[in-house]
């Protein structure tokens, strides 16, 4: 390394701003917002907690999916902060299937109990806390009531063949690990959710979205379209689920086939703990303290008159609803839902760019990939490798867009930072496997810097190319650069988006006489599809009133 070259570590590079952060605040126009202001410049989050991204459902070779189980902790532990490898385990009532097709599951069960002792091995050997937090833990299939993942505290745990899912429940309670649900919103008897079942002592949380599609709602953006196990049902949707008085938080994971933790576009679960341990982590997770993303990882601080997200409080008509979100694209809508109905939006699309605006880092997504399309028949795997450096500007983060397909056991996506000013990312795309037929990677560089910054583009894989922008330039008009002739892949530098659209901060203050339970929840939706969604804050009038 030479003189002025900076190591940045992983998480230093992936670092987050929702809490530490200073937070931004913008005006409102009040004569049609009137419960809204912009959020108090002395707002105190009352806490040290950290933000921490995971995936707590994944699978590879051990199992029936692909990969090897220690590419899946490499990928895990060189982007992400927690993680639980849930191996296929066991499915008592699986059907007989056209074909035999059955035996898949049944060989795959039969790997996973052969390779039980290196599961628990290898998340011993990858556990360091502080810097990576492995759980151990499987998945547990049930025609009659759904798909379940256990994760277990600390590194005693046993993979057990049950047959009744409360005994599996029984089981979890004894070794104070936890249960969750996932794609619930599958028919009954078709491995969706049977929520007559459902126990929020060991459930505290259900999966809202993974490569399965999303839950929420039935009519919510994200359908279930991949497996055999048909559409969403309404009665099976988390939105449903609250409206019965069930009160469980949200988490998201990827459920990634393809051996490939945290992969973009397949969910991911945010969470807010003291420190990243395990123990931190398990107990953020068992207070719900909670949220899940489709895509982008969107920062997101949501309190309730002081109360986290993922609590229940005391009810109050005066409803103090304090929300944060840092973006990691333009942010076209926040959400406030009160009982599933929506009573309040900020749009910060709507907010007009000015000189000013450059004042504060801009974010700078660089997307790769693309190439010919699928009718061409020419699938291939395209290498990547190229140089970001910025001229009259600083780096402050750098974040990965990088998606499972297509399956390499060898290949890997990797952001290498060598200082505040330059960048190496090396990568591989392809339409082979590319999940929703998104044949492309990303990074996003959030940039301290001026419309006079210039970002360069020094590439050596799979062409020699360099190519300079100013911020300017790419404030105008997006960038796109081929590696070849026409059906070569090409690289895209989208427009900077200024803090005033990825950043909003605000009070609203809701006056609502209860009549019952209420919950509060935020979603979050971004230009480019990406969403966020917080577990709810419920008010309940038998609350105990001293309840923290």
């Amino acid at each position: 390394m030479s003189k002025g070259e900076i190591k940045i570590t992983r998480r230093k590079l992936l670092r987050h701003s929702t809490v530490t952060g200073v937070g931004l605040a913008f005006g409102v126009n009040h004569s049609t917002a009137p419960a809204v202001q912009a959020a108090s410049s002395n707002y105190n989050p009352q806490s040290n907690m950290n933000l921490y991204w995971g995936d707590i459902h994944n699978h590879n070779a051990v199992g029936y999916a692909k990969g090897s189980l220690r590419r899946s902790y490499d990928i895990a532990s060189s982007h992400l902060d927690f993680f639980c490898f849930t191996g296929h385990s066991q499915w008592h009532d699986m059907p007989i299937m056209p074909q035999d097709k059955h035996l898949k599951w049944v060989r795959g069960f039969e790997v996973m109990k052969d390779n039980w002792g290196q599961v628990k091995a290898l998340a011993e050997e990858y556990y360091k806390p502080g810097e990576f937090v492995s759980f151990i833990g499987y998945e547990w299939h049930s025609s009659a009531y759904g798909d379940v993942c256990i994760i277990f505290p600390g590194s005693e745990a046993e993979l057990r063949t049950i047959k009744s899912v409360r005994e599996f429940q029984a089981f979890a309670r004894a070794r104070k690990a936890i249960l969750i649900p996932h794609h619930p919103s599958y028919k009954q008897g078709w491995r969706g959710q049977n929520w007559s079942v459902l126990d929020t002592t060991v459930s505290p949380a259900v999966e809202i979205f993974s490569e399965h599609g999303n839950a929420e709602s039935d009519r919510a953006p994200g359908r279930y379209i991949r497996h055999s196990m048909g559409g969403r049902i309404t009665c099976n949707t988390l939105q449903q689920l609250w409206e019965q008085g069930v009160q469980v938080g949200i988490v998201a994971s990827t459920d990634d086939h393809l051996g490939y933790p945290g992969a973009y576009g397949e969910g991911l679960l945010a969470v807010y703990a003291e420190s990243l341990t395990r123990e931190s982590i398990m107990e953020a997770l068992k207070a719900r303290r909670t949220y899940g993303v489709s895509a982008d990882r969107i920062e997101l601080d949501f309190r309730l008159n002081g109360h986290w997200m993922g609590e229940t409080m005391p009810a109050a008509a005066a409803r103090k609803i304090h929300v944060k979100v840092k973006g990691k694209g333009v942010i076209d809508r926040v959400e406030v839902l009160r009982n599933n109905q929506v009573i309040h939006r900020d749009h910060p699309i709507d907010r007009p760019v000015r000189a000013s605006s450059w004042e504060k880092p801009v974010l700078c997504r660089i997307e790769f990939g693309w190439g010919p399309w699928g009718d061409l028949n020419m699938a291939r795997i395209c290498d990547w490798r190229f140089k970001l450096s910025l001229t009259d500007g600083k780096i402050l983060s750098a974040t990965p867009c990088f998606q499972s397909g297509p399956f390499d056991e060898q290949r890997r996506n990797t952001i290498r930072t060598i200082d505040d000013r330059t960048c190496e990312v090396i990568s591989y795309t392809s339409r082979l496997q590319a999940y929703e037929e998104r044949a492309t990677n990303a990074v996003i560089l959030e940039i301290q810097g001026s419309p006079e910054t210039r970002l360069t583009v020094a590439a050596t894989e799979p062409a020699q190319m360099t190519f300079t922008k100013s911020l300017k330039q790419l404030a105008q008009s997006s960038h796109a650069e081929f590696t070849g002739p026409f059906t070569a892949e090409s690289i895209l530098l989208h427009r900077p988006v200024l803090s005033g659209n990825y950043r909003t901060e605000f009070d609203f203050v809701d006056e609502w006489e209860p009549k019952g339970i209420d919950w509060y929840y935020i979603r979050v939706v971004q230009t480019n599809g990406s969403i966020a969604w917080s577990s709810p804050i419920w008010l309940d009038p038998a609350s105990d009133p001293t309840r923290k």
